[in-house]
């Protein structure tokens, strides 16, 4: 309701409109014409804005806000709350203050804009309906109490929010401060708690006011005269005593002859002005602020505009509004008590506002007066009327008085914080009601007083927890609560002595002590309250929506849960066993537990202390639905025994190494930390830096527990083979951070892992430490020792395409801002085909990860995202989402050339496909690649009858190879001389006989160049020996290799081919490459390409796609088994290895125990090897 009467514009305007009201918890009083910023507690802030909820439901940082605290559930039955400042149960304003809001608005524009009231419709911000009537608060004002209540008890402040300051501790309203009102009786017939109707006189009627702003502007010229002057002399004071003080640090001869000279020109004396407490407060409220003194400032150039606006300062014209802005401005900035402000802001009349001003300001003026007078007398007397041991005892006297007085300070602050906190333990808590009414609790701060003592504050922290907290820590052992106990007693010295907290080792034990109390002791966080609860079938499925594949990794990670559940069951057997024989023990125990939780309540004063509190309580609560209750624990501590795991994943880039570890978080419900170990260098990163240096901090295993906020995180040591360590020079003078890793990664060791930051063991048995490495035998070998190691091979491009649809393209068309509400509408968006895919994959992004092709997948979205913007716009066009594989080239470019080719492509010039073999490599980025070897062949005796016989044939390599590879060389062609001199090969002369001689005479004046295209790539590794040797029996020969076979391996000097590593990226590499159809690998890896055969059924079985089992089999395990002791014959029998891999990639795999079998594979034995019964057997009999 509202309600106003309107004589003319300029006079006689009321009005009468129901508001909510507030009351202040500090003695800050509010004057109209001021902005005032004003501290709040988030819950007081929270509790004030919930009241304008449905009026203000726009403005995002108040949703937020609210969003922390549930006001809805208690909204409901709070209309028996009376104090204005009860913000316990807040409920949202009535229609009628809704109405008295906008009927204020629409009057304050009328007379602050003159425009007519009928164009008004309401408040238009949403900020503008943030407007109530603020109360002083009388009990904190003190001569309010001396005084009849009810002569201040009506008046308010109207005031305005006009913003919010979020600092995540507390919230900073400011007010704006618009006019006065008197608070009448409510006829309403049910009249709300915290509303009020309010008198609002907007009448700016002042009359005689230009004799009443010259006598205004006198006195305040008057008093700024006197502030100017009382300014002047403080500073002055404080300059001549600073002086002579730093005189007397240094009496030299020199000094001594300059001050008689000084002495005898211009004596400076040391002013007593400082010392006068009046004076004191005085300046601190004058000069002490930047505040006050900007607002000072602001106030003196105000007058000053005024009196420059005429010709004459006798004649100056100022008009009503301005003038009783004046009068309010004058009386908030300047130091006036809170009490008379108070008497300023009850002056409702204008004639009674005018003559209190002036009063007040000639008052305050006399009070200056009467300072300087004093203080003339006691300089006067100190420095030429008193003795000098009268002056001793003045001095004296003053600093007992200082004492005295903080003393006096101290004292009443223990005993305020000693009496809400023997209130609170008289207080029984039951359950919710007692979190409630702590929740409910916090204070409301003030605009004149944020600050406080916080190193008070934070031993009085450090002291609960040596008190409450530190007995209970059950994985800390006696002798490392002693020695916490023995830094506290010394910090508590320390603060007691004369120097306090100046004291050096002061701030260094605090900071360790604040350190060791932020250290989540007994706090172990799961989404499952305890082990027997965990859920086996969600955990797998977290895995799987989040990764692709990797069916090894999460076997074993649903091993290690199997295990912990498994554990967890029998812990709960053995408790309730504990129980149901001592009862009553166990009754005392709980007892005496809830006893110890109910005693830990800290009471303070401090705003900013209080508000950490609630902060860290809100934290507490928070975890408290994850941690685990009094029988987790006992489940705990009995399951200790079982060590987390401590995995090491290896593979190429980009493979998803890191997000699986993200993933294991997520599936456990624990905490997760990522530690980059990359290029670390120094020990102390690990172990942490003794507290003898400065700036010494804990390890980074300790930082990422306090981050994670308990004890038992998935904590993730990314890149942990590029740690530098072993025998690099860096370890002569930091130290080898991968020895300190030793103690971290060993299931036997870490229980009792000892930072030297801290000093005391600290158990990391329940912490989950997964490492990624590329190059995992790069690491020392103790390291890797302790690892339990999990190779993660590179995807081939079905695993990208099915990764690609399911992960990546969802989350690129998202990040790139197309409107997704359901991730199966997608394709109304983005849809490319599965050959675009495919093709990307191929042609676009060779890698043996997925980061180059989610980039492409980027790529793609943010062209389109251009043409969806463009349909938006323009109604005309079309958006196609469509991308096919002929659009690529549009978006992505033509595809870079690829250096992978075959012995398939052919030339011109004579016939290349002799000496020309496909091998098989493993690239570093983790993909494999055909790399074809070159080979030529030059008989020294062309052109040079006089060569009957060489010296051997001579060998020549380029293509940037390796040593290792260069040897495989020598080797191979040592090995294929043997096979001459054994007269192996059939080499048949012109009348078609074997001619043994001739074959090797040409060997010896062959002049063989071997050449691996692709020069720029450096090359090297056992793994093409026999790809070399089979090039070099080509030459030999002059018979051409057949151009659809690949191979790989590594070669004796006996002729045995050798297993070699990377066998599926090679696998894959061939068939990447066109025409390649046959693949020649060692007889030993075949055992490898099981293992990967065993890990692609299993996936497709979990994925539906492969229901019908093996031929033969009973079930998985089984028939791996089969498979394994059919491979341990000399010739196996079950080929399902082969026809998977041979549906899968078009390419028939062949084994080589030895040379010969690469011979027969390739060629006809008979048109290469002699047919004599002793060459019918193996050329070197070999067996597995």
């Amino acid at each position: 309701m509202a309600r106003y009467s309107k004589s003319s514009k300029s006079k006689g305007l009321s009005q009468s409109v129901v508001l909510p009201t507030y009351q202040l918890d500090s003695n800050l009083v509010l004057l109209p014409g001021i902005i005032y910023n004003v501290t709040f507690s988030r819950f007081k802030a929270a509790a004030l804005l919930y009241r304008f909820k449905n009026v203000v439901s726009r403005v995002s940082i108040i949703n937020n806000l609210l969003a922390e605290y549930n006001f809805d559930v208690n909204s409901t039955n709070n209309t028996t709350s009376t104090a204005e400042g009860d913000s316990t149960n807040p409920s949202v304003i009535s229609q009628d203050a809704v109405d008295g809001i906008s009927q204020f608005y629409k009057l304050e524009t009328v007379v602050n804009e003159d425009k007519e009231d009928e164009t008004l419709s309401g408040p238009i911000n949403d900020f503008d309906w943030l407007t109530f009537a603020i109360s002083p608060n009388l009990d904190k004002i003190l001569e309010s109490r001396n005084k009849d209540a009810t002569d201040f008890a009506n008046v308010v402040t109207i005031v305005r929010v006009v913003g919010i300051v979020d600092d995540s501790t507390n919230i900073k309203l400011t007010f704006q401060a618009l006019t006065r009102g008197v608070k009448v009786s409510d006829s309403r017939a049910t009249p709300r708690p915290n509303e009020a109707k309010v008198v609002v006189d907007w009448n700016t009627e002042v009359p005689d006011i230009k004799n009443r702003f010259k006598i205004l502007r006198s006195n305040y010229k008057k008093l700024f005269n006197s502030i100017e002057k009382f300014l002047i002399m403080y500073r002055e004071a404080l300059k001549n005593n600073a002086a002579m003080g730093s005189n007397n640090l240094s009496l030299t001869k020199d000094n001594l002859n300059d001050d008689k000279k000084q002495t005898d020109q211009d004596p400076v004396k040391q002013d007593l002005l400082t010392l006068n407490p009046l004076a004191n407060a005085l300046y601190m409220q004058l000069a002490g602020s930047k505040d006050f003194s900007k607002a000072f400032m602001s106030l003196q150039r105000l007058y000053s505009q005024i009196r420059t606006t005429s010709s004459s300062s006798e004649d100056a014209k100022v008009d009503a509004k301005t003038y009783l802005r004046l009068v309010d401005l004058t009386t908030a900035i300047l130091p006036f008590p809170n009490y008379e402000k108070l008497r300023m802001l009850n002056k409702y009349k204008i004639d009674d506002r005018s003559d209190a001003i002036n009063e007040m300001m000639l008052l305050l003026n006399d009070v200056f007066g009467a300072l300087k007078q004093n203080n003339s007398f006691a300089n006067n007397w100190f420095h030429n009327e008193a003795s000098n041991v009268q002056r001793a005892t003045v001095v004296s006297n003053q600093l007992k008085s200082i004492r005295v007085l903080l003393e006096g300070m101290s004292k009443r602050n223990r005993a305020a914080q000693k009496q809400p906190q023997s209130n609170q333990q008289a207080k029984p808590s039951n359950g919710a009601n007692s979190k409630q009414s702590r929740a409910n609790s916090p204070s409301e701060g003030s605009g004149e007083f944020e600050e406080g003592d916080d190193d008070e504050d934070e031993l009085r922290v450090i002291a609960d927890f040596i008190k409450n907290k530190l007995p209970t820590i059950t994985s800390l052992s006696p002798d490392s609560k002693r020695l916490i106990l023995k830094d506290f007693k010394r910090i508590k010295s320390a603060a007691n002595s004369p120097g306090g907290g100046g004291n050096a080792d002061f701030h260094v034990i605090r900071n360790y002590l604040e350190i060791v109390m932020d250290i989540p002791w007994d706090k172990y966080v799961s989404k499952f309250k305890t082990n027997r609860e965990i859920d086996l079938k969600a955990a797998r499925s977290q895995l799987d929506k989040d990764h692709y594949g990797l069916e090894h990794v999460k076997r074993r990670l649903i091993q290690y849960l199997v295990v912990l559940k498994l554990l967890g069951i029998n812990a709960a057997k053995t408790i309730d066993e504990d129980k149901s024989k001592c009862p009553e023990k166990n009754a005392n125990q709980k007892d005496a537990t809830a006893g110890e939780q109910n005693g830990i309540l800290i009471a303070n004063g401090d705003e900013t202390y209080r508000a950490k509190q609630r902060a860290q309580d809100q934290v507490d609560k928070s975890m408290e639905d994850s941690r685990f209750e009094e029988g987790a624990l006992e489940a705990i501590r009995v399951t200790k025994s079982n060590k987390s795991p401590i995995i090491a994943l290896a593979g190429p880039p980009g493979i998803g190494k890191t997000s699986i570890a993200k993933s294991i978080a997520t599936s456990l419900g624990r905490n997760f930390q990522r530690l980059s170990l990359g290029g670390i260098k120094d020990e102390s990163e690990i172990r942490g830096h003794r507290r003898t240096y400065v700036g010494a901090m804990p390890g980074l295993i300790i930082q990422a527990l306090r981050k994670a906020g308990c004890m038992n995180p998935v904590i993730l040591l990314d890149e942990i083979d590029k740690v530098v360590g072993g025998n690099s020079g860096a370890t002569k003078y930091n130290g080898d951070p991968s020895a300190a890793l030793l103690e971290v990664l060993d299931p036997e060791q870490n229980s009792t892992f000892i930072d030297h930051y801290l000093g005391f063991p600290v158990d990391l048995s329940q912490v989950i430490f997964i490492c990624t490495a590329n190059d995992p035998y790069n690491m020392t070998r103790p390291l890797l020792d302790r690892l339990e190691l999990i190779e993660m091979g590179a995807y081939d491009y079905n695993e990208k395409l099915i990764i690609g649809q399911r992960y990546l393209l969802p989350r690129q068309v998202k990040r790139n801002g197309f409107p997704v509400s359901n991730e199966h509408k997608i394709e109304e968006f983005v849809n490319i085909s599965k050959a675009a895919l495919k093709k990307i994959i191929i042609d676009y992004t060779r890698e043996a990860g997925v980061r180059n092709f989610e980039r492409k997948l980027g790529t793609l979205c943010r062209f389109k995202a251009v043409e969806y913007c463009e349909q938006l716009n323009d109604s005309s066009k079309n958006y196609n989402p469509h991308i096919d594989e002929n659009d690529l080239s549009i978006y992505l470019g033509v595809p870079f050339a690829s250096g992978d080719f075959t012995a398939n492509e052919s030339t011109s010039i004579g016939n290349s496909r002799i000496g020309v073999v496909n091998g098989l490599s493993y690239n570093s980025e983790g993909s494999g690649s055909v790399l074809v070897f070159e080979s030529i062949g030059f008989d020294r005796r062309t052109g040079n009858d006089n060569s009957s016989s060489g010296t051997g044939a001579n060998l020549h390599m380029t293509g940037r190879l390796g040593e290792v590879l260069m040897e495989s060389g020598k080797i191979g062609l040592t090995f294929i001389k043997s096979m001459i001199y054994k007269d192996l090969l059939k080499y048949e002369d012109e009348q078609g006989k074997q001619n043994t001689s001739a074959l090797l005479n040409k060997f010896n004046n062959l002049d063989i160049h071997m050449h691996v295209p692709m020069g720029g790539i450096p090359k090297d590794g056992p793994s093409a020996g026999v790809t070399m040797a089979l090039s070099f029996l080509s030459v030999l020969l002059d018979k051409p290799v057949p151009t659809d076979i690949a191979m790989t391996g590594e070669i004796t000097l006996r002729g045995l081919v050798l297993p070699i590593g990377g066998v599926k990226e090679k696998l894959l590499g061939a068939h990447l490459s066109h025409g390649i159809k046959r693949m020649i690998v060692p007889r030993e890896n075949r055992k490898d390409l099981i293992e990967e055969y065993s890990k692609s059924i299993m996936e497709e079985k979990h994925e539906g796609k492969n229901n019908v089992k093996q031929e033969g089999s009973h079930d998985d395990l089984n028939f791996l088994n089969q498979l394994l002791k059919d491979n341990e014959e000399v010739e196996f029998k079950m080929d399902n290895v082969e026809q998977f891999y041979l549906k899968k990639y078009g390419i028939q795999l062949n084994y080589a125990r030895e040379f010969y079998d690469v011979i027969k594979i390739v060629w006809n034995e008979e048109e290469v090897l002699l047919k004599e019964e002793s060459n019918q057997k193996r050329l070197l009999e070999y067996r597995i």
